[in-house]
């Protein structure tokens, strides 16, 4: 073959080449990534199936599985026991649409035999420095409606209740004092002494029951550093009840039992069980329920 021949071949190759780059990326890129956290006490071990297809298997209690890769769009997200035929009919269902690149998490709220199935987007951009990002679920039936601010400080989230995921919020890395009030009044029930939040940290801080019927706190490590990816897994939590005041920080929970009065308020307040509602997450995506 002529020289020049050798240079068009070689050229016309290199271009092929730079105009599959983008192509391979973007198809990369075309996906969004999905995780179940358990947050129902009576319900066995789930498995995920999206659209038919087992995507995640054997989710235990208390436990966010990691995440699973899936194609951006819309989906049907199906929960069944874990090991159950795929034919069998869904504990809870829920049709949500991903973008690509975007993480989720399938809450699953509630008790087995009415299993709620809530997707919501998640947000692991780092945030600025010195800071941290903090979010609440409420997965307990038992707690009244709550707002959770800074000790003789401003709320931080309000009016939180069962069924609802807050947005993440943006606070100061450094020690923080916490305190539970019942929602919309001056009246703390819960006070949580000073503790460290570690600069760049991103937590999910649920509060769910226990099979024994005890409300505890269950952290989330969503991300331990600034730029760090999800990490999909479960700190070490706290548990007990707030009339015993039995809750102390564990591993990487600066803020255990943030939401412990849920069991003393839930004794002090008659025992009215409020349905989930919708709740729109800003900035990550929103809210879907089955």
């Amino acid at each position: 073959m002529a020289p020049k021949a050798i240079l068009r071949a070689t050229t016309l190759l290199a271009v092929l080449l730079l105009l599959a780059l983008p192509a391979t990326a973007a198809a990369q890129d075309a996906r969004a990534l999905v995780r179940v956290v358990h947050l129902s006490a009576d319900a066995p071990k789930v498995d995920l199936y999206v659209d038919g297809t087992r995507t995640l298997a054997a989710v235990s209690f208390k436990t966010a599985s990691k995440y699973a890769s899936v194609p951006a769009g819309a989906h049907t997200l199906a929960i069944r026991p874990a090991g159950s035929a795929p034919t069998s009919t869904p504990a809870a269902s829920v049709r949500a649409s991903v973008r690509a690149g975007a993480p989720y998490s399938t809450v699953l709220l509630g008790p087995m035999a009415q299993l709620d199935a809530l997707v919501v987007g998640d947000d692991f951009a780092a945030p600025p420095a010195g800071k941290a990002k903090l979010r609440v679920i409420d997965a307990a039936p038992q707690s009244p409606p709550l707002d959770i601010a800074v000790a003789d400080g401003p709320v931080l989230f309000r009016d939180v209740r069962f069924g609802e995921v807050t947005p993440f919020l943006t606070v100061a890395a450094g020690k923080m004092g916490m305190e539970v009030r019942a929602a919309g009044t001056p009246r703390v029930l819960f006070t949580q002494g000073a503790a460290t939040i570690p600069a760049g940290m991103i937590l999910t801080l649920a509060g769910t029951i226990s099979a024994a019927g005890q409300i505890e706190t269950l952290p989330i490590v969503d991300a331990a550093g600034a730029g760090s990816l999800p990490r999909g897994g479960v700190a070490t939590g706290a548990g007990g009840t707030a009339r015993d005041q039995a809750w102390r920080p564990v591993g990487l929970l600066p803020v255990a039992g943030l939401l412990a009065a849920t069991a003393w308020a839930a004794g002090r307040w008659s025992r009215r069980r409020r349905g989930p509602r919708r709740q729109q997450v800003a900035g990550s995506g929103g809210a879907l329920r089955g």
